[in-house]
């Protein structure tokens, strides 16, 4: 396969491209943004001027891949889009390719796909860690960095960065809009369905100690991932088991109050967890299981009666899979648009489950609103502002204007 060469502050950057043709996008595989001595210590810019073969694909890997247009070079100045996958903070990495990063390329858009540790190393907090530092969200930072230092050299334009995320990834792309990690590496954020754990680690540390069965201190949990990985492995499926109907880790708490004044696109589907509660719904136990489960899962026993009255006009079919959606993402799209001081757009896609609108979004031609956010930070709709306007799309693309989809779940969960 003939190659691609750059070369940057990094080092020279040995990658590939589709064919023989100069009309063939580059692609860069799974480089190396950062260092780190242990699993759970925090990362480190990587190594500067070094040889870096990006030939291949290395999955599993805390890594970056970058797909650009054929003819992008040093002072191209091309708008750059950093996408951040999602996985429940326990699965994927920087190789998937859901987010189209040829069709972005063939755009004239630089696509930069960035993997992060997962799990306990990405995601267990230490009592010497500040409350909101997550070493997940410190890698895309890193990685952020290592952006900035080089892109331009792919004929990226470094001041026209837009990171976008989904599900967890977007849960870390607000972290990252957060004034206490925001250091101006990106101009603007797409937040699509971002999902959060309603408690924080503090309240599951008892359960990770028990699950691994091992001091959780830096030290000690470095030398047994070392020494046997499949061991916590198995120590956080036996974790997570106790976490079925929420995100077992992952940042916490969303406070919109401390966003720093980034402009956003946030979105959500209709029907985020309508799977999540088929066992119920499918049995006619949804509103029981709403009545009986829900102030686990911060709904407010003083708004209940009128927010289960709310789902039930919405869709009585699927009583516990709307609670399990709008608990775990639905109500996070609410408040960025409600609470965030930047400009914000809001987007709800119609008849779509979770990580469905992946695909009428990215699959195909891209659409339109999308390459020009990411070009130009305009949607083509009106801002959420005090009117609360949002826009409603469905599977095929049609799309209206709405005023406060989300309005009905407002008050409703304690945040």
């Amino acid at each position: 396969m003939p190659t691609a060469e750059v070369t940057c502050p990094a080092g020279t950057i040995v990658g590939t491209t589709d064919g023989t043709t100069s009309g063939d996008v580059r692609h860069f595989h799974s480089i190396r943004y950062s260092r780190f001595e242990g699993a759970f210590d925090d990362p480190r810019p990587a190594e500067q001027g070094l040889l870096i073969d990006a030939s291949a694909e290395r999955p599993g890997t805390p890594a970056l891949s970058i797909t650009t247009p054929p003819d992008s070079k040093m002072l191209t100045d091309l708008p750059v889009l950093v996408y951040i996958h999602g996985g429940r903070f326990e699965t994927g990495d920087h190789t998937e390719t859901y987010s189209n990063p040829e069709g972005f390329a063939r755009e004239g858009v630089i696509h930069v796909r960035v993997g992060y540790r997962l799990k306990f190393p990405g995601l267990l907090q230490f009592p010497t860690d500040q409350p909101a530092h997550y070493r997940a969200v410190a890698d895309v930072l890193e990685a952020l960095a290592w952006v900035q230092r080089n892109i331009e050299a792919f004929g990226g334009d470094p001041t026209n960065v837009t990171v976008m995320g989904q599900s967890a990834g977007a849960a870390i792309a607000l972290w990252l809009s957060r004034r206490d990690h925001y250091r101006g590496e990106f101009r603007r954020a797409l937040a699509m369905s971002p999902v959060f754990p309603r408690r924080g680690f503090p309240t599951r540390k008892w359960a990770a100690r028990g699950a691994i069965g091992k001091p959780l201190t830096r030290d000690s949990l470095n030398a047994l991932f070392d020494s046997d990985r499949g061991k916590f492995d198995r120590a956080y499926k036996r974790f997570r088991t106790q976490y079925v109907t929420d995100m077992a880790l992952g940042p916490h708490p969303l406070d919109t109050a401390e966003l720093a004044e980034v402009p956003l696109v946030v979105t959500a589907t209709d029907k985020e967890f309508y799977k999540s509660g088929k066992v119920y719904d499918s049995t006619g136990l949804g509103l029981t299981m709403a009545r009986t489960f829900g102030p686990r899962m911060d709904l407010r026993g003083d708004a209940a009666r009128d927010y289960l009255a709310a789902l039930k006009e919405r869709d009585r079919q699927h009583i516990a899979g709307q609670l399990i959606g709008d608990s775990l993402c639905r109500r996070f799209a609410d408040m960025v648009a409600e609470g965030a001081p930047g400009p914000v757009w809001l987007a709800e896609h119609t008849d779509t489950f979770h990580s469905q609108d992946l695909t009428p979004l990215f699959r195909g031609a891209l659409q339109p609103w999308l390459l020009e956010f990411v070009r130009s930070g305009e949607v083509g709709w009106p801002r959420y502002d005090e009117n609360r306007t949002a826009i409603r799309r469905n599977r095929d693309g049609a799309a209206e204007i709405v005023t406060d989809p989300f309005g009905y779940l407002r008050g409703a969960f304690e945040y």
